[in-house]
C-alpha cells in the first residue's frame, strides 16, 4: 500500500494485488461496500494521518476507485470542507458506474472517454460541446492518441455528448477501466477543466 498526498485536500492510495490478497478484498467488494471494504478504508485513513498528515476531521470524503492493470486499484480521496459546494458538485455525480460508501455518505462519478487521432480534433470537439457540457474533464495522451475524459451529470447529457462528438472522436467502450489505465500509464496533458481550457485558449 502506498499513500501519497497529491494536494492539500487529496490523497492517492495505491493498493497492489498482494494488498488485496492480504485484506481478502476485491475491486467488486469495494464497490459494494462490504465489511472488508469498510475496514480497509478506515485503516488506510488512519495510515494517511500518520504517513501523510491527512486528517479527515469529520469532513465529507469523496472517494474514487480505479482498477489498474496489475489487478490492484487506485483510490483518490478528496476532503470536502463544509460549505464547499463547488468542489462537491465537480466531484459528485449521480448514476455512477463506480461508487464507494463511507460512514457518512455514498458518492459517485461516471466517466465517458473519447479517443482522438489528432490534437486539432480535440480542440474542435471541445468547441462543439462548449455550451452543452458542465462538469470535470481531463486530457491524456498515449501511443499518439488523445483521450478526453468527461465526468457527466446525467444520462441525457451523456447521450448528447456521444452524438456531438461522434464527428471528431471514437467513444471508448468500458470507459471506467480505460480511465484507470490512462491514469496509470498515459501522459496527463490537462488534469482538470480541459474543455474550459480549450475554449479559453484556442
Amino acid at each position: 500500500m502506498r499513500i501519497e498526498r497529491i494536494a492539500q485536500n487529496k490523497i492517492k492510495v495505491t493498493l497492489s494485488n498482494d494488498d488485496l490478497l492480504e485484506w481478502d478484498i476485491s475491486f467488486e467488494s469495494l464497490t459494494y461496500n462490504s465489511p472488508q471494504a469498510q475496514e480497509l478504508f478506515w485503516d488506510l485513513m488512519k495510515r494517511a494521518e500518520e504517513e501523510a498528515g491527512f486528517f479527515a476531521d469529520g469532513s465529507q470524503l469523496v472517494v474514487e476507485a480505479m482498477p489498474t492493470r496489475n489487478d490492484g486499484f487506485i483510490m483518490l480521496i478528496t476532503k470536502v470542507e463544509e460549505g464547499d459546494e463547488t468542489t462537491l458538485k465537480k466531484l459528485v455525480k449521480p448514476k455512477s458506474k463506480r461508487e464507494f460508501k463511507t460512514k457518512k455518505q455514498k458518492y459517485s462519478i461516471s466517466p465517458i472517454v473519447f479517443e482522438f487521432d489528432a490534437f486539432n480534433d480535440v480542440v474542435e470537439a471541445c468547441k462543439n460541446i462548449e455550451n452543452r457540457f458542465i462538469g470535470n474533464s481531463s486530457l491524456y495522451k498515449k501511443d499518439g492518441k488523445f483521450f478526453l475524459v468527461l465526468d457527466v451529470d446525467n444520462e441525457y447529457l451523456a447521450e448528447d455528448l456521444k452524438l456531438l462528438l461522434t464527428e471528431f472522436a471514437k467513444k471508448v467502450d468500458n470507459s471506467f477501466v480505460k480511465e484507470g489505465e490512462l491514469f496509470e500509464h498515459a501522459e496527463m496533458l490537462i488534469k482538470e477543466s480541459a474543455v474550459e481550457n480549450f475554449n479559453s485558449y484556442f
